[in-house]
């Protein structure tokens, strides 16, 4: 444990850490490598804030003076903790760069891109940080992983082979290193030009030997899925990392080579092997390496030669679909819903031969049916009728981008079929349908009370938030409408028709495009007129599903005491005479609590605003309907208005404590 100079030390840290973290976070803040953000939210300040600026003091002050650059620590009763926490630098690095890159970590946990979420883990190049408010230690996480670091250079198939030879045997020895971690290199073959390549694996500490042995081949195989024709690359997740380059990724002074390492003297030198391999054994923590035995080095090269054989032989599976002569190459990945190819003779039976019965519903781009298979799992099935390129495109994009997206509220692709000119796409099936069928209809709107109505306010929030910020995709939607919603078993919304979304760079903020589409009145005043969008598009689209879900009403025009008004200015006008009540549904029979509903409007015009910055992000727009913030601003004159205003109500909606918001 601590001496008492360190519990002082600790015991200050909290009351100094953001101001500390901000001057220490320097180049290394922008070595961040993944990150993960899930579960609930936290406000600040809030006992939960509290606790983890002292237990980010208790990691940041323990882990570089451990003998193993790694802590654990939790805050609150011992039998029930509040928070857990977990840190851990790379095996070579000094302590003092080990303090630096947490503090990085720790300043993008707390005030970047993890703000306000209360399970966080975030790995740098040099460490790694985890928070929590359940108890994560020696779990393995599931399968979500980021790929990064692709360099252009295309490999040889023979470089590939050794490749996948010395990462394999990496993995084998990291998962058994007492800091999960081994480092090597290969030269590719016994040319005195041949490249050297170097590889790295590494788990957290807290992983069983078989847990981080099974982190690291499920990164690797997807890595080697995509990228394995590329040199200089990694897969990375919350657990471990895998990644090589034909330059030294650890520091060479704390690895001992195998193969260089002096025998003991009763032993006889063994020969440099033939095949120009040089592989480092695992970094062991503060001390010298073992000497490694002859007769290791003899079964390490049996093993190598056995994984290049192997790798010949089961070479990565990857499913190649033919669309009317154009390839579509889709890789297979080591995902709890990866998809899988379906033949078309099942498809038929499974929806009656498309029958007009099985038929669902009509979709953007063509019909949707529900089917059973031979196994009885029920699903629902996207038959594009549509076959121009543009629409082959979208096919495509659905495809790929559903496929590599993992969350409790967006709809689960279970796989394709393209045979016959057919193109078809399997869901999930989910039975009660999309919202619009239940808020649109006088009769089945009464099943969505107050509480459920917020659920799926708040579930969808959760949903785009995951795409703007959480995934390793950062991906605006396009096309978020009510029908576009649908609900499962227990009414939580799963966001689904992914054709028009849009992959964007973490560093773009605006994009422009000519060809325009999307759902009228959903689409943000700035998409519709110029072209432009942003995830601030999506945050309008939102906007409308929150007065549509708090009115009851359709998105549209109507008729309203002489005047056709559009939905928000309907409720705008309210808004500003302060007869917003007027405005909620009446089928709710007045059962909310009105302060909660009356919020909810009021975040749902600040997302319409007219000008993109004042709309709020996704992030503080979950936090609003969370109730984390006690005072929302006052909304401005929303996107699309097509009533009348006064002055004076002008000015009204602008004020808000004399400060105007603006949103990044």
């Amino acid at each position: 444990m601590f001496d008492s100079s360190m519990a002082t030390s600790i015991a200050v840290f909290p009351i100094i850490l953001m101001s500390w973290l901000a001057a220490t976070a320097g180049a290394l803040s922008s070595g961040m490598l993944f990150h993960s953000c899930s579960g609930d939210l936290y406000a600040i300040p809030s006992p939960y804030y509290s606790n983890l600026r002292q237990l980010l003091g208790n990691l940041l002050a323990a882990t570089p003076a451990s003998r193993m650059l790694f802590s654990m620590d939790s805050i609150g009763p011992r039998d029930d903790p509040l928070i857990y926490g977990m840190a851990q630098c790379r095996a070579d690095v000094s302590e003092t760069v080990c303090a630096d890159c947490l503090a990085s970590a720790s300043l993008e946990a707390v005030n970047g891109t993890c703000h306000g979420i209360k399970s966080t883990a975030i790995r740098m190049a040099l460490c790694v940080l985890r928070y929590a408010d359940y108890r994560f230690f020696t779990i393995l996480e599931g399968p979500l992983s980021f790929i990064t670091m692709m360099n252009e250079d295309t490999t040889r198939w023979k470089e590939a082979m050794v490749i996948r030879g010395m990462i394999r045997l990496l993995i084998s020895q990291a998962s058994v290193s007492e800091q999960r971690i081994a480092a090597g290199q290969r030269v590719i073959d016994s040319n005195p030009q041949s490249p050297v390549v170097y590889g790295m694996a590494w788990c957290v500490m807290d992983l069983t030997p078989q847990d981080c042995s099974k982190c690291l081949e499920t990164v690797f195989d997807r890595y080697d899925a995509c990228c394995f024709n590329r040199i200089g690359g990694g897969s990375i997740s919350t657990s471990c990392i895998v990644t090589y380059d034909r330059h030294p990724i650890l520091n060479a002074t704390r690895i001992v080579s195998p193969f260089d390492a002096p025998q003991p003297s009763s032993a006889p030198q063994s020969p440099p092997p033939d095949n120009g391999e040089q592989l480092s054994s695992p970094i062991e923590p503060r001390k010298h390496s073992k000497l490694i035995e002859p007769v290791l080095i003899a079964s390490m090269s049996l093993a190598i030669l056995t994984i290049a054989l192997l790798g010949v032989i089961l070479i990565r599976r990857r499913w190649s679909i033919h669309l009317n002569g154009k390839e579509l190459d889709v890789a297979e990945e080591g995902s709890t819903k990866e998809p899988f190819l379906i033949n078309l003779t099942s498809l038929k039976a499974a929806t009656n031969n498309f029958s007009d019965e099985n038929k669902l519903r009509e979709g953007r781009f063509g019909p949707i049916y529900k089917g059973t298979l031979l196994s009885g799992k029920q699903i629902m099935v996207k038959r594009l009728t549509q076959t121009s390129t543009q629409d082959l495109a979208i096919l495509k994009n659905e495809a790929a981008l559903v496929s590599q997206l993992q969350h409790k509220n967006l709809v689960n692709l279970m796989g394709c079929c393209l045979q016959e000119n057919e193109k078809l796409l399997l869901y999930e099936y989910l039975p009660n349908a999309s919202l619009d069928k239940y808020l649109f209809d006088a009769t089945e709107r009464a099943r969505l009370d107050w509480n459920t109505r917020h659920a799926i306010l708040e579930g969808i929030a959760r949903g785009l938030f995951y795409l703007h910020d959480l995934s390793r995709l950062r991906v605006i939607h396009r096309d978020l409408n009510a029908s576009n919603i649908l609900l499962d078993d227990d009414m939580n919304p799963r966001i689904s028709e992914f054709g028009l979304a849009k992959l964007v760079g973490f560093d773009q903020s605006q994009f422009y495009t000519e060809k325009i589409a999307g759902t009228s009145g959903y689409m943000a005043p700035e998409y519709a007129w110029r072209g432009a969008f942003s995830h601030k598009s999506d945050v309008f689209s939102y906007g409308m599903l929150v007065l549509e879900v708090v009115t009851g009403r359709r998105n549209g025009s109507f008729i309203e005491m002489g005047n056709s008004l559009n939905l928000q200015t309907y409720v705008w006008q309210h808004w500003v005479e302060g007869t917003a009540k007027e405005v909620i549904d009446d089928v709710l029979g007045g059962m909310y609590a009105l302060e909660d509903v009356l919020r909810c409007l009021n975040i749902g015009l600040l997302c319409i605003q007219a000008e993109p910055a004042q709309r709020p992000t996704m992030a503080s727009a979950l936090l609003m309907l969370s109730g984390a913030n006690d005072s929302l601003p006052a909304p401005a004159l929303p996107g699309y208005f097509t009533g009348t205003t006064t002055r004076s109500h002008w000015l009204e909606s602008q004020r808000s404590d004399g400060i105007t918001e603006t949103y990044l």
